[in-house]
Formats: structure tokens, sequence, C-alpha cells
């Protein structure tokens, strides 16, 4: 009896870590997938991933909640939804890895489209038995280690088809990482596989052989569970990882830092949290005393405790993520953040200045007026500023001469105060704005509130350079975000460059796809910039001769492209110029489609129709473009 006590004790303990390890892998599925629904939508290999998340989220939700109860029917039900995640994973992971594999290059020719066919057709009717309860045999819950299902001849048919797809997918993973050349795309490539695969021996279920071996060692079942658990949570994370670079148009460090951001704060503090929750409440169990109170705090304490030393942690965790010159180019553009001077922020400070000038000199109203380019703009006022106001706009900014030189102007009634850095220019001091007051209650001042008063004018000077200053830089980063939109989106794209062919110019259905797309995006948007048309070698060739962006060149040859569809003469509504209206009225004027119908005197149904139609138009010219220039190049 003294020898079993320890062993039931390790038991019990690998059991208890199974299960919060069970319950953590739950969370963090369901978190993970919440995350992947933030990826490209248009993308077949993202969408095929977060159907897997979807899967697992019913295959670990329904283990998290098995193994809390031992009611038969309840467990029987649960059990039931837990093997629907496992009908349906092993179809999803073959179109997982058909798409990665037409990603590196190699659609499909027709043959694994239709072996995902069949594959979905096996499980969708291996689910109908299922839930005909012509699936799966006897439940046992009587025996050690955990509740398992007598074997079937129908299950022996599902072991097949696991198998089997598990097969063909990991053929389709060995060729995708045969395909990439270089060796940060076989890497990447590397991390995926590896980590889908490792989920499939986590996913495996493997007490479907316990009618015909026995029960395994109840320790031994439950030390293995708990390690299988924890490295499918570790691949998980890295699968995750590797699909994030198919599904952002983001550099490296910030698909790193968005996922760490995301585990950290999201599932791994409630994985934690629920963690310790449960092993106070099975001790509570255990001594036979009430500690939901302690279970409170300590759920309180354990998230904000985790969350304050994230805060704390996450800029070292940082220096280790982003290692290298990227971790001061980082820190600079943050300091940047930090000291950023925002309008509201100066408008602050201003306020503050002209309040404590007032105070010095004894004014009731004033008012600052900024220098922009050829005039003035007026930011800040202080009390009743409409006399003010008033007679600025009467005397149109010109108060006599050489008044921007004075250090006081005096005129009509009121009180002119250039601001200025002090120091002597070419063409006198350099003003950056100037200060009205009105209705003073003292004029003469002491030598010391002079001195006060030139020091508020200083600093306000200096605000104002570099408020002035911030703005251009501002103007600057948006003229240049066209541009850096661009560039990640080919950055995306060229993740796997060294595995990418060229465009199949007899692939219609995905040119006329991507016609569709850019064109909805014509004057600007990712669905142009992040094209897949910009392979096109015309679009390279004309950029490069140009000298303007992939995304201006693109947008040009598609509105050539449209241009071929116009007749001759003067627009008209025949059905001559039918095609080119409805290019020209969606994507050039961008019209509704109500009002280009009504235009057009054409049905709803039959505008989208026609509308196909000239799409694939412009499709075919800028095949013959490509064709043309790559014949041109070939004859060269």
């Amino acid at each position: 009896m003294n020898g079993a006590d320890p062993l039931n004790n390790l038991v019990t303990i690998f059991k208890t870590v199974s299960d919060i390890l069970t319950a953590g892998l739950a969370i963090t599925t369901f978190s993970l997938f919440i995350y992947s629904l933030t990826f490209k939508t248009r993308d077949l290999l993202t969408n095929i991933f977060s159907g897997i998340l979807f899967v697992l989220i019913l295959i670990f939700g329904a283990d998290a909640f098995g193994s809390i109860t031992m009611d038969k029917d309840l467990l029987l039900s649960i059990l039931k939804v837990h093997w629907t995640g496992l009908i349906f994973i092993p179809t999803l992971y073959f179109l997982f890895s058909d798409a990665l594999l037409a990603l590196t290059g190699r659609p499909s020719r027709g043959k694994r489209r239709i072996l995902g066919y069949i594959a979905i057709g096996i499980s969708s009717l291996l689910c109908v038995f299922l839930y005909s309860n012509n699936l799966l045999g006897e439940l046992i819950i009587s025996q050690a280690p955990a509740p398992y299902f007598l074997r079937t001849g129908m299950m022996n048919f599902y072991l097949a088809f696991f198998f089997v797809t598990v097969a063909f997918s990991l053929y389709n993973f060995y060729r995708a990482i045969r395909r990439t050349n270089s060796p940060t795309s076989k890497r990447r490539m590397t991390y995926l596989v590896v980590g889908a695969i490792g989920l499939f021996f986590g996913l495996f279920p493997y007490l479907v052989f316990e009618s015909a071996v026995g029960v395994p060692n109840s320790l031994i079942f439950w030390f293995i569970s708990s390690v299988m658990y924890l490295l499918s949570w570790v691949l998980l994370c890295i699968m995750t990882y590797a699909v994030s670079f198919f599904g952002f148009s983001l550099p490296d460090r910030e698909i790193k830092s968005r996922l760490f951001h995301w585990i950290f704060r999201g599932p791994l503090t409630a994985s934690v949290t629920l963690g310790l929750t449960t092993l106070i409440r099975r001790l509570g169990i255990l001594t036979g005393r009430n500690l939901a109170m302690v279970e409170i705090l300590a759920m309180v304490g354990c998230i904000v405790l985790l969350e304050h030393l994230y805060t704390l942690l996450f800029p070292k965790m940082e220096k280790i993520l982003f290692r290298g010159k990227d971790l001061n180019d980082l820190e600079r553009i943050r300091s940047l953040e930090e000291r950023l001077f925002t309008k509201n922020d100066f408008n602050q400070f201003a306020e503050i200045i002209l309040a404590a000038l007032c105070d010095r000199i004894r004014a009731n109203n004033a008012a600052l007026f900024l220098k922009q380019n050829s005039g003035y703009e007026r930011p800040i006022e202080i009390g009743d500023s409409a006399r003010i106001i008033e007679k600025v706009n009467k005397a149109n900014f010109d108060f006599g001469e050489d008044w921007q030189n004075k250090s006081v102007c005096r005129w009509n009634g009121i009180i002119i105060i250039p601001v200025k850095d002090g120091r002597e220019h070419e063409n006198g001091s350099l003003i950056s704005g100037f200060i009205v007051l009105d209705r003073l209650k003292r004029t003469d001042l002491d030598p010391e509130q002079v001195r006060a008063v030139n020091l508020l004018l200083r600093r306000l000077h200096t605000a104002i350079n570099d408020y002035q200053r911030q703005q251009k830089m501002l103007v600057s980063l948006e003229l240049l975000e066209p541009q850096m939109d661009e560039i990640q989106n080919l950055l995306a794209a060229g993740r796997f460059a060294a595995i990418n062919t060229q465009i199949n110019l007899k692939d219609t259905e995905s040119l006329s796809k991507w016609a569709k797309d850019a064109l909805s995006h014509l004057w600007g948007g990712p669905k142009l910039s992040g094209n897949s048309l910009l392979q096109l070698t015309i679009v390279q060739h004309k950029a490069d001769e140009t000298g303007e962006t992939l995304t201006k060149t693109l947008r040009e040859i598609l509105q050539e492209a449209i241009a071929s569809l116009r007749p001759e003469g003067e627009r008209q509504y025949t059905n001559d110029w039918l095609l080119y209206n409805i290019l020209d009225f969606k994507f050039n004027e961008n019209m509704k489609m109500r009002d280009i119908a009504k235009r057009l005197a054409l049905s709803e149904a039959d505008l989208y129709r026609k509308q196909r139609i000239a799409i694939d138009g412009v499709v075919k010219k800028i095949v013959e473009m490509e064709t043309l220039y790559l014949s041109e190049q070939a004859y060269k």
C-alpha cells in the first residue's frame, strides 16, 4: 500500500498536468483561430489553415470538457464532437499540403484536386456514420487510464483513410521542400512542415487500439499525454508563425512581434491563470477545504502579474528577437514616436505660454498666429479674441513698416509681439509667428519681467519650429506611404521568390480573378499593390523603363487595356460601347453598379454578366501585350 500511494500520487499529478495542458491548448487554438482571421481572406493556404485551427478547437475543446465529466451520455456527446474534428483533420491537412505545393509553382493538374474532393466526400460520409452511431463502438469509462471506444469495422476504415491521407500529405510536404532552393525559403518551409507533421502525432487517436493491445500503465499514459500536449502547443505556435508569412504583407520582425504579443497577452496568460485556479480547486478537494476565495484572488493576481511581467520583460525579449542593426533602427523610430510633437501637444504648450504671458503683463485677451507659407493661421486663443481677430483681418497682417523686426509693435489699440529666435540673420531675425494682446492692465515692465517675457517667447519659437519641422516630416512620410506599401507587398511576395514561376497565361480563371481584384482597387489598395499581375514581364519591364513603381505601372497597363475596348468617336450608349462604358463607369469613374445599370438601361443581373465579359476582354488584351513582349524578347 505504501508503495502504491506514491505511484497513485504521480498518476494524479500527471493527469492534472495533462488536463491543464489540454485546456491551455484549447484556449491557444481558439486564440490563434481568432488571430488567423486577420490574415488575407483571399489566400487559399491561410484559409485552409484557419479551417485546421477550427477543427483543432473541436478536438482539444472536447478533450478539455471530457476530462471533467464521467457521465456516460454527456461524455458520449462530447467525444462525438472530438471525433468530428478527427474525421476532418486528415482531409484538411491534405488540402493544406496541396495548397502549399501549389504555392511553390506546382499547381494541381487535376489529380490532386480530385483526391481532395474524394477526401472531403469520405470525411462527410464518416461524419454521417458518426452521428448515426455506426462508426464508434461501445464507450468504456470504467477502465483506466481514460475512456475509450471499442473498435468497429468502420473505425478500421477510418484508420485506413487516416494513414492513406497522411501519406499523401507527407508526400506533398516532401515535394514542397524539395522545390525550395534558397536557404531562407527552405528554412521557413521546414518550420511549416515540421509543425504540421508534429501535430499529426499529437492528434492521432491512439486509444482506438485499446481493445486489441490492452490498457498501458496509467503513469506512462498520462506522462506521454502531458508531453504530447506540450509539444503540440509548441508545434502549433511554430506552424502559425510560418503561415503568418503568407497571411501578412509585413516584415519578419513585425510578424514575430505581433504573434509574440498575441500569444503572451492572450492564450499564455489565460492558460497559466486557468492552470493555477485548477490546481487550487483540486488542492481544496484533496484537503477538504473551501479555497474559493483563494482561487479568485489567485486568478486576479495571476492576470495582473503576468501582464506586468510582460511589460517589463518584453523590451529584453525584443532584443533577443531583433538582434543587430534592426534593433537600433527600431529604437530610433520608437524614440521619435515618444518625442513626436502632435498638433494637440503644440496647442496645449502654446496655450500654457500664452496664459503665462498674459499673467506677466496683465492682459485679458490674446491670440497666437503661426506663419504658414505665405500666410498665417490662428491655432490658439485666450479669452475673448473677437476684437483681436477683427482688427488683424482688417489690417491684413500689415501693422506698419518693419513691424516684424520690432520687439513690440503697438497698432490700433492692440499689442503685436513677433515671435523670433532672437539671433540676427542676413534678413533680420527669423519670425515664426506673432502674438496679439488686447486690454492690457500693465504697460511698464521691469527688467526681470522683460527677461521672463523674452524667455517665454524663445520657448514658444523653439516649439513652433519643432512642430513645423515634424509636420513636414509627416507630410513626407504620407507621400512615401504608397511606395512603402508596395515594398511590403513585394517583400511578402518575395518570401518564396526562389520558388515563384512565371504567370501561366493560359490560366484564364486566375487571370480574370487577379484582373478583377486589381480593377477594384485601381486607385490604390492592397488588391492592386499586392496583385499577382505585378509579376508580368511587361509590368516589370515598363516599370524599369519609366522608373515608376510597379503599382502605378500596372494601373497604367490596366487603363490601356480598358481604352483598347473603346470604339472610335464620341461616347455613345450602343451595344458597341457597352463593354467600355461598363469598365469606364465602374473603375475609372467609380460609379455604383445601380447607377451604371440605370444609365445603360440594364438590369443589375445583366450588368454583372456583361462586366465579367468586359473583364475577360481586359485580360485578353493584357495577355496579348505580354505575349507580344515575350516574343519580341525571344526574337532579340
